[in-house]
């Protein structure tokens, strides 16, 4: 009976640690294919944008990708999206070759600052989760929280500033062709 009641402990512990890991394995695999989702979205996005299909990539402001409607609650998106799209979109535009050039280095500089200001704020976010493991008061916590903020305030203002610039570069005739393609797309980036 013991020898019974050992054996059925033995195997039910067995089970249960085979159970864990799978579900473990399954979380991580979760995780993986999400995080891969999103990259995939994000290049999708990119390749579309940088095929000029941008006639076609919105219906009435969804994104073809995930479903999730555009610039809901995120203003300040129209402009990241502007810079990632202007200078791929000479043909659409009749854009010159000048102002291609001047816009893609626009863009160079805006990626650099943001490879800049995303180191910036995954140090911070470190510093803070680091900080709450050793239960700050809530002023300490506000104030790394407030700095974290600050560097994505920069980020986003970065984007407004290179997409004003780069607006700046078009006449008036692509300003508005480029301002109806924004119009036709359901409000994308309005």
């Amino acid at each position: 009976m013991k020898k019974l009641a050992l054996i059925l402990t033995a195997v039910f512990l067995i089970g249960s640690f085979t159970t864990m890991a799978q579900m473990h394995q399954g979380q991580n695999q979760q995780n993986d294919q999400q995080q891969s989702m999103m990259m995939q979205h994000r290049g999708m996005m990119q390749n579309m944008m940088g095929a000029g299909m941008m006639q076609n990539m919105m219906k009435g402001g969804m994104c073809p990708m995930c479903g999730m409607m555009m610039n809901q609650k995120m203003p300040m998106k129209k402009y990241m999206l502007m810079v990632n799209m202007l200078p791929n979109m000479q043909q659409q535009l009749s854009l010159s070759d000048e102002q291609v050039d001047k816009m893609i280095d626009l863009q160079t500089e805006f990626k650099k600052q943001q490879v800049d200001y995303q180191a910036e704020l995954t140090k911070k976010q470190m510093k803070m989760e680091q900080m709450l493991n050793n239960i700050p008061s809530a002023d300490e916590a506000k104030k790394q929280m407030q700095q974290c903020a600050d560097t994505k305030i920069k980020m986003k203002v970065a984007a407004y500033e290179t997409a004003k610039e780069m607006k700046a570069l078009l006449t008036e005739k692509q300003q508005e062709s480029l301002k109806s393609m924004m119009m036709n797309q359901g409000g994308m980036m309005q």
